[in-house]
């Protein structure tokens, strides 16, 4: 495959995702309008899953982002630019889908209780995801710091 197509791929995977989470926010926001809380908790089981849906979330931020950079810090030097591009996105696949399924948590916890911290988390969780966006400068440089600096300083 060459670079350009493993590219298209990564953000093909990145927008598809974020549509799909913009989607699903709209979809749980109306549900919430029109019929409110599906479920009706009693103000400990709500604030029982409230904890348990923060926790994951807050524990799953770090989380994707430390797979990711440990899987990338170990990429094997002597691979081609697109074989680890590749490993890459096998790796930053792994760390938004994380953050996605964190957030879809997050909506699903919003229309059962219909909770606003709910949408909070979503909403941290959709700002983490924002903050991934691929770029040929960001991909190029955790693949090959060394490599990429050199050519900024020859420019």
């Amino acid at each position: 495959m060459n670079t350009n197509k493993i590219l298209r791929q990564i953000k093909f995977l990145f927008w598809t995702i974020l549509a799909a989470m913009v989607v699903m926010m709209i979809i749980a926001l109306l549900v919430v309008k029109e019929m409110g809380a599906v479920i009706e908790w009693t103000l400990a089981q709500k604030e029982n899953f409230k904890a348990v849906i923060l926790i994951l979330s807050l524990g799953g931020i770090p989380a994707s982002y430390f797979f990711h950079t440990k899987k990338i810090k170990h990429l094997n030097q002597e691979l081609s630019f697109d074989e680890k591009l590749m490993q890459y996105k096998s790796s930053f696949f792994i760390k938004i889908v994380t953050l996605e399924a964190l957030a879809v948590l997050g909506l699903i916890g919003y229309m059962l209780t219909a909770d606003n911290t709910f949408i909070y988390v979503f909403a941290l969780l959709f700002l983490a995801y924002l903050i991934n966006r691929p770029t040929l400068h960001s991909i190029s440089n955790e693949i090959e710091p060394e490599n990429f600096d050199e050519n900024d300083n020859s420019e």
